[in-house]
C-alpha cells in the first residue's frame, strides 16, 4: 500500500542504481484500524508484497499489495463482515504505485520524508502523500514505516455498523516494511 513513499525513503538512502528491492513478508507488517463508537478494531496481515526498482537514468518505479483477505483482528465473524464489505471477491488487493525522480543527493534521512502515491482500494484509485521513516537494519536490509488515513467513504466502501452506529470514515493504515536489495 505504499510503494510511493517506501521508493522515496528506500532511495534516499543511497542505494545504487540498477538495483531491485523486495519486501521481506516475515518481517513486514500492514495494519488497518476503525474505530466504532464502542470500540476500536485492528486488522493485520503479514502477506505483503513490494518491490522497487531503481533504473540507470535515475528514475524509479515501485508498487506494493496487500491481499484484502490476509488481514485478520481476531474475530473471524467480524474478518467475514469486513471482507464483505469491501468486496472483497471483485477488489482482492489494496495497492499502491509511483515512478519517481531521483534528486541528486541520496543521504539517509533523519526525519520522515513525505512522498506522492496511488493507492488504489476498492476499485478507486486515490493519490496521497505519506510521510515515511527509513531505518538501516543489519544485514542492508531498510526497514520503512508509515502511517495515513484512507477515506472509506471515498473509496465507496459501504461502512459497517454496530447496534446502527457506523464505524468512523477514516481508515488508518501502519506500515512497517523490511526490504531486502539485490543488484539487476
Amino acid at each position: 500500500m505504499t510503494s510511493g513513499y517506501l521508493l522515496a525513503v528506500l532511495l534516499s538512502a543511497g542505494l545504487p542504481s540498477g538495483s531491485l528491492y523486495t519486501a521481506v513478508p516475515a518481517q513486514s507488517v500492514v495494519r488497518y484500524t476503525v474505530i466504532h463508537k464502542l470500540h476500536e478494531v485492528e486488522g493485520v496481515s503479514r502477506d505483503v508484497e513490494a518491490k522497487a526498482l531503481v533504473k540507470e537514468d535515475g528514475s524509479a518505479v515501485a508498487q506494493a499489495r496487500v491481499p484484502v483477505a490476509s488481514f485478520h483482528s481476531g474475530d473471524a465473524n467480524r474478518d467475514s463482515h469486513m471482507l464483505e464489505a469491501v468486496d472483497a471477491g471483485r477488489y482482492p488487493f489494496v495497492t499502491v504505485k509511483a515512478a519517481i525522480q531521483l534528486g541528486p543527493t541520496r543521504e539517509l534521512p533523519d526525519k520522515a520524508i513525505p512522498a506522492d502515491a496511488e493507492v488504489d482500494f476498492h476499485g478507486i484509485k486515490r493519490r496521497m502523500t505519506i510521510p515515511f521513516t527509513l531505518v538501516r537494519q543489519p544485514g542492508g536490509e531498510l526497514r520503512v514505516r508509515g502511517s495515513f488515513d484512507v477515506s472509506l467513504d471515498a473509496h465507496g466502501v459501504a461502512r459497517p455498523s454496530l447496534l446502527f452506529v457506523k464505524i468512523d470514515d477514516a481508515c488508518r493504515i501502519d506500515l512497517d516494511i523490511v526490504f531486502r536489495g539485490a543488484p539487476r
